[in-house]
């Protein structure tokens, strides 16, 4: 029963969040069934004509708030967020007027309270689990001036590290409003959501993000924002130096001596560092990823820039005889895919099985979790029930075979894993924990952050191989409940964590979303926090950006290493780490 109230009080609790027009919707589906029974009551048998009018009031409310509110440009997220009311309105009209026909009074009320149970629960459940928008606000209707400034109201009153992270939303309003309505006096769609995605940049939240639902859309935007190809791209490695990765042969850029390793050293006339110091690593489409960790930003900074320029092009750099030069390059098309390419390694993940688990040698085991979910089916049941057996008895099973085969030392390969519910990641962390941790959900009033009292996740140790030592390998694409893996393990003994990067940065949970004008840009964003046992928000950085996930060891990005990534195409990141954890093991 404990569990049960559990999930009421969750219920309860994510109901207030619900934006207004939902609520209001939820309430009158819930007390129009009152209203009909003390109708029933109270109206005396010659006067049930009454009910004949009574049975169109749910319809014509239904119809009336959907002609305010309905999702302009996206008429499938209106339908199965309001939907199940009209169904309840059909219900009720069909009630009313089968009382005001016939002499039972019962069962009408029983079959209309059954159907309406079932379908009031499913718009809830739709909306707490399934759509997992509880705050949604809909500026589908106006212009993009008057949209994005309710977007710009919306997060001011509702993001969840506003104050945390600082943010200027005077500014915002300043800077954006006006780029917005420039969009709008042009009839650009693709300025606007490029507008929206340098706003959602502000934030430096992989969790505010935006999704562009229109397909052709968001090729073109992603098209546009990712640059000119000049047929090669770029990355710093750790001792400063901005190299060319990815060169194409069969460009003038390579004729030229553009080549792999080639040191770049000014960008269309500006130095290199200077160039760089002006790049914003914005998110612009579903398939990349934000970068809210300044240090990861700083190390694909380089890819960015690679597509910045016109239709030609000056680059400096000094060339294998070790002499610099300047020369003139074209562009040679979308730098899209190149720019594709050039951050998969840094974000990826190199497995998509779950627990997919062998032998690097005869004494270092390796196991990949690429996500925070498995099978599709129990997943939800096991987050409502907060445990997972599943999961944690196919982690054993698998240390067991390697232990079987010999190993005395683990990687636990987290890297590109991007999230999905906490139950797994608290199932992974207690076999390695020896120790209690603790994390709550919290809610944010404006001034304070108030814990929920129900919302709460406990990893109970289990530690059976907490002796084993461990290297958890992680890299910019590490999000979200990945994050909070990551967070978890690094607090764990025998844990090493290591990476080109740290992780993504940003695992608050989810919960607000705004539909923008046309319908085919929306803005995700999270509305609860998690804090620590000291009421201290986990994972997420603050204004200055800094990870609280440290790396115990960096592998180095070097050289070496891009060539390895880049020329050879091989997994740098798992053999570095191989070698380290063998050299550190004979050091014994």
């Amino acid at each position: 029963m404990e569990i049960v109230f559990d999930i009421i009080g969750e219920i309860l609790e994510l109901l207030s969040l619900v934006d207004i027009q939902t609520k209001y919707l939820m309430a009158f589906t819930a007390i129009w069934f009152y209203v009909l029974i003390i109708a029933t009551v109270v109206i005396k048998k010659n006067k049930k004509k009454i009910f004949r009018i009574l049975a169109f009031i749910p319809l014509i409310n239904f119809a009336v708030f959907y002609l305010f509110n309905f999702t302009r440009g996206a008429q499938l997220t209106g339908f199965l967020r309001y939907g199940p009311h009209l169904a309840v309105a059909l219900v009720y009209m069909a009630a009313s007027l089968w009382i005001s026909r016939g002499k039972r009074k019962v069962l009408p009320h029983i079959i209309s309270a059954v159907l309406t149970g079932v379908i009031l629960a499913w718009s809830v459940f739709f909306v707490l689990a399934i759509g997992s928008a509880y705050h949604f606000g809909n500026f589908s209707h106006p212009g993009y001036k008057k949209s994005m400034a309710g977007l710009i109201n919306e997060l001011e009153k509702n993001y969840v590290l506003r104050d945390y992270k600082e943010i200027d939303f005077d500014h915002l309003r300043e800077v954006y409003i006006p780029m917005a309505a420039e969009a709008e006096k042009n009839k650009d769609e693709e300025a606007f959501a490029e507008a929206v995605a340098n706003l959602c940049y502000e934030f430096h939240d992989g969790h505010l993000s935006l999704r562009i639902t229109n397909e052709e859309l968001s090729w073109k935007v992603a098209e546009k924002m990712a640059g000119n190809d000049y047929g090669f791209s770029m990355i710093r490695t750790d001792d400063g130096k901005t190299v060319v990765i990815l060169a194409d042969e069969n460009t003038d850029a390579y004729a030229k001596g553009i080549r792999n390793g080639v040191v770049v050293t000014a960008w269309d006339g500006v130095p290199i560092d200077e160039a760089l110091a002006e790049v914003r690593c914005v998110q612009f489409s579903i398939y990349t990823i934000a970068y809210p960790i300044a240090e990861n930003e700083d190390v694909v900074k380089p890819i960015f820039l690679a597509g910045k320029g016109g239709d030609t092009l000056k680059v400096r750099f000094i060339d294998e005889s070790g002499a610099e030069k300047e020369v003139s390059v074209n562009k040679t098309g979308s730098y899209l895919g190149r720019f594709n390419t050039a951050i998969y390694p840094l974000t990826e993940k190199w497995s998509s099985e779950f627990a997919n688990a062998f032998m690097l040698d005869d004494h270092c085991g390796y196991i990949c979790i690429p996500r925070e979910s498995f099978d599709d089916a129990k997943d939800i049941p096991a987050a409502l029930a907060d445990e997972y057996p599943e999961v944690k008895e196919l982690l054993v099973s698998r240390i067991e075979g390697l232990k079987a085969q010999g190993m005395d030392r683990l990687i636990l390969d987290i890297r590109g894993n991007d999230g999905g519910i906490d139950v797994v990641y608290e199932e992974i962390v207690s076999l390695f924990a020896n120790e209690q941790q603790i994390s709550y959900g919290a809610f944010y009033d404006g001034k304070n952050y108030k814990k929920s009292e129900h919302w709460s996740w406990t990893i109970v140790p289990d530690g059976r191989y907490s002796d084993i030592p461990v290297v958890v390998l992680v890299n910019a694409g590490c999000a979200s409940s990945g994050d909070m893996l990551a967070y978890r393990l690094s607090q764990c003994p025998n844990i090493t964590m290591m990476g080109i990067t740290t992780t993504w940065g940003s695992a608050q949970s989810l919960g607000g979303e705004c539909l923008l004008s046309g319908g085919s840009i929306v803005v995700r964003y999270p509305l609860i926090a998690t804090l620590d046992v000291n009421g201290q928000i986990i994972v997420d950085a603050g204004k200055d950006r800094k990870s609280s996930i440290k790396l115990d060891e960096k592998i180095p990005l070097d050289s070496k290493a891009v060539k390895v990534m880049y020329e050879m195409g091989a997994d740098y990141d798992l053999a570095y780490t191989r070698l380290y954890l063998n050299k550190r093991m004979e050091e014994q």
